[in-house]
């Protein structure tokens, strides 16, 4: 597909980066030369220097001849005005990044008046991602499928009793449906065969239907109650989404902000929550505001140094589920030596919703991505196809289907009405079942591609 990408921010380079990997043809459109040139010489784009607002600007974009657009710069207003622009000047689908909390309420408003085919919330989506970790501290990631009904869960191996068992002796101790769909053991990933032995350290993905999930880690003296009090540090966009959802759900929530205006605004927009204007990076005014007795600490300030160096002092001085956002990528290999319990990476979350999109637009609309998701660094991708047309698949034994996989790829769990199976060699995939794939492989768009 032919793809335009307005803005050539943090978001903008890691979706032209996920969509040229993908096999996608991308052009970029920014007003910051150098920003523009830098992109260039990292990534296969088409640089093209204007406002992405500007009719003159997509035309020589060649605006008529692309599939999608895209308008991720920093401001909302513009990037909804170059969706609107694009989608007159040709027959297009249009995508707008918008971050302001006043307009995330009117999306379905604003995506019927300016045609646009999606909207997407960066902020939002890892403030999500954040609460979802604070509702089940045990885990490292947790996503899902089929509307909650499965889910898959990255939890660190830790002294549980999984270590020293292989995935076969793990199933039969836990007496567990579940599926060790993928590890990664230092700098190495895995796509594991039931004599895979697991180790202290080991970082594991599992599928599993959402109600087993519970009795796995039943079985293996697992924690996971959801924190119920939250220390933030920062006031930002991410801080604004959080603090809803927490607030909603009845939990202590203090946030230090060194604005006093934001302080201001935090106050009068959530009065549930305690608002302090204070030093977020100033260690012992952390322990003044409850950090070493508080249940989970998020820092969110602007800067990826002080949210890590905050997390790191919070290991150290509490039993805190410590999770904070980093959008410096380039960052990874510190943070994995300092074992902070969760990151997220806004631009990440937002590069996959968009590659889920762009996918369940190929094959001239025959692609049938209804989900993806990118794990271990990356590394990894779990995507959910719906079984429509797909012959060559459906109605065979899994024991014959396997022989003709894609290497380095493993059919995770069949979603049959609000049946989940984690497959046998016996079972079959039928028309209109829901299917996960865990792959190593890139630019799976179709049910049909995971044939070798």
């Amino acid at each position: 597909m032919n793809a335009v990408i307005v803005g050539c921010g943090k978001v903008g380079t890691e979706l032209a980066k996920t969509l040229v990997n993908d096999g996608h043809d991308v052009t970029v459109i920014d007003n910051n030369e150098k920003a523009l040139r830098q992109v260039a010489e990292e990534i296969d784009i088409l640089p093209i220097f204007g406002n992405g607002a500007d009719i003159n600007t997509l035309k020589e974009a060649d605006i008529r001849s692309k599939d999608i657009f895209i308008a991720v710069s920093p401001s909302d207003e513009l990037n909804l005005l170059s969706c609107l622009i694009a989608e007159g000047a040709g027959d297009i689908k249009t995508i707008a990044r918008v971050r302001n909390p006043l307009y995330s309420k009117e999306t379905e408003f604003l995506k019927k008046k300016l045609g646009l085919s999606k909207i997407i919330n960066p902020e939002q989506a890892a403030a999500l991602e954040i609460f979802k970790l604070l509702q089940h501290p045990a885990l490292t990631r947790i996503d899902s499928f089929a509307g909650g009904r499965v889910v898959i869960f990255n939890v660190r191996i830790n002294g549980h009793r999984a270590a020293g068992k292989n995935l076969q002796q793990l199933k039969a101790a836990t007496g567990c449906d579940v599926l060790v769909c993928a590890v990664q053991r230092e700098d190495e990933v895995f796509i594991p065969s039931g004599d895979f032995v697991l180790q202290d350290e080991d970082e594991i993905s599992i599928v599993c239907a959402m109600e087993e999930m519970k009795a796995f880690f039943k079985a293996l003296d697992i924690k996971d109650r959801a924190a119920q009090s939250c220390l933030i540090t920062g006031g930002g966009t991410i801080a604004h989404y959080l603090t809803d959802m927490l607030c909603k759900k009845d939990r202590q929530v203090r946030i230090v902000e060194i604005d006093e205006r934001k302080c201001n605004q935090l106050s009068e927009v959530f009065p549930k929550a305690e608002v302090i204007h204070g030093d977020g990076t100033d260690k012992a005014f952390l322990i003044k505001q409850g950090l070493n007795r508080v249940e989970a600490f998020v820092p969110l300030t602007g800067i990826d140094e002080e949210n890590i160096i905050s997390a790191t002092f919070a290991k150290n001085v509490s039993n805190a589920k410590v999770i904070t956002k980093i959008n410096r990528t380039d960052l990874n290999d510190v943070i994995d030596e300092l074992q902070i319990d969760s990151v997220v990476f806004p631009k990440f979350i937002c590069a996959d919703i968009i590659a889920q999109y762009v996918r369940a637009q190929q094959n001239g609309m025959g692609g049938n991505v209804e989900t993806l998701y990118r794990y271990l660094d990356n590394r990894i991708e779990i995507l959910e196809f719906k079984a429509k047309d797909d012959h060559d698949i459906i109605d065979m034994p899994l024991s014959k289907l396997g022989a003709r996989l894609k290497k380095d790829m493993i059919i995770a769990c069949i979603i049959r009405g609000e049946q989940c199976i984690i497959p046998s060699g016996k079972d079959m995939i039928q028309e209109n079942d829901s299917v996960i794939i865990v792959t190593m492989h890139r630019g799976i768009a179709a049910l049909h591609d995971i044939l070798a």
